[in-house]
């Protein structure tokens, strides 16, 4: 694939910002104030959130889904500030929710002060999540960009204008899910809460800092899978596409002695390949068998900015 920062002046019919959204929102929101921010380890573990809360963040991820947090913004439209944009009153206000949430569950086994490892899972756990999220919507564009240099005609648009806001509808099958983007963006997300290896490296930061049997509730929470099911309860309150990433899951339920349902999350391959072939087949316009973009050699993650 061709440099993206190019893309719009080599292929302007493809680039119109009449016809090209940013997911979530339409036009290009202000991106006013932004500022570049490096996904190292380094200035990851030293990240604090220095702005103050958003009150409206959580009552607009019930219409927008975590776009009200973190939005993709194309090469096509912005070339040389093209990638993820966090809104960081935002980020506080949902890391806020995250730790309500853990904490809730499990504040009683903390016997010692975790403030500062509390601060790092949290604002590990909200980031991966907008992150994963919005890298999907930029393998859509990507791929799509790819098609249209090969075939010469517009798909991202047109995709877009009959896709991305489709009216909502019973969903029984993948191939149902009006806005199948943005349930394969939070299934992304959600993949990596049901990731044992990914739970374990979270649960870990908190080894050596209480006792062992608190510490092993803390795994049990994250890697047993409490954690995920929490996260599904809250994305299951996003709007009608947001909300159908449970249709690419299994679902498997079970009671205990103390008649305590437990719930086990864990995706459905077949289910999965359905939806990506058919969100390929739209963003390809063909009616035929169509190359899966998901399949394709994964680029390198967008630039990421805060505002």
């Amino acid at each position: 694939m061709e440099d993206l920062a190019g893309f719009a002046s080599a292929h302007p019919a493809f680039c119109d910002p009449k016809l090209v959204r940013v997911p979530g929102y339409g036009p290009v929101p202000s991106l006013d104030g932004a500022r570049a921010f490096e996904l190292s380890a380094d200035n990851l573990s030293a990240f604090r959130i220095a702005a103050p809360k958003d009150p409206n963040t959580l009552p607009n991820m019930l219409k927008m889904g975590p776009e009200a947090v973190a939005f993709y913004v194309s090469f096509r439209l912005v070339p040389d500030r093209w990638g993820i944009y966090v809104r960081e009153g935002a980020l506080r206000a949902l890391k806020e929710e995250y730790h309500r949430i853990i904490w809730r569950d499990l504040g009683k086994y903390a016997d010692r002060n975790v403030d500062d490892v509390a601060e790092k899972v949290e604002t590990t756990l909200v980031l991966d999540y907008l992150l994963a999220h919005n890298r999907i919507h930029f393998l859509v564009d990507r791929a799509a960009a790819e098609w249209e240099t090969q075939e010469g005609a517009a798909k991202y648009a047109p995709y877009q204008a009959a896709w991305y806001n489709a009216p909502p509808k019973p969903v029984l099958n993948p191939e149902d899910v009006g806005n199948i983007e943005e349930a394969l963006a939070n299934l992304e997300s959600f993949r990596q809460y049901i990731n044992p290896t990914y739970a374990d490296g979270v649960a870990k930061l908190v080894e050596g800092r209480l006792d062992e049997r608190n510490v092993n509730e803390w795994k049990a929470f994250f890697i047993g899978g409490r954690f995920a099911v929490e996260m599904a309860n809250v994305l299951s309150r996003q709007p009608p596409g947001w909300k159908d990433f449970g249709k690419f899951l299994n679902r498997k339920t079970s009671v205990g002695a103390t008649n305590y349902v437990r719930i086990q999350y864990s995706y459905n391959p077949e289910m999965l390949a359905r939806g990506q072939v058919e969100l390929s087949r739209r963003l390809s316009g063909r009616t035929g068998e169509v190359p899966n973009l998901f399949k394709a050699e994964v680029p390198d993650f967008p630039n990421v900015y805060l505002l």
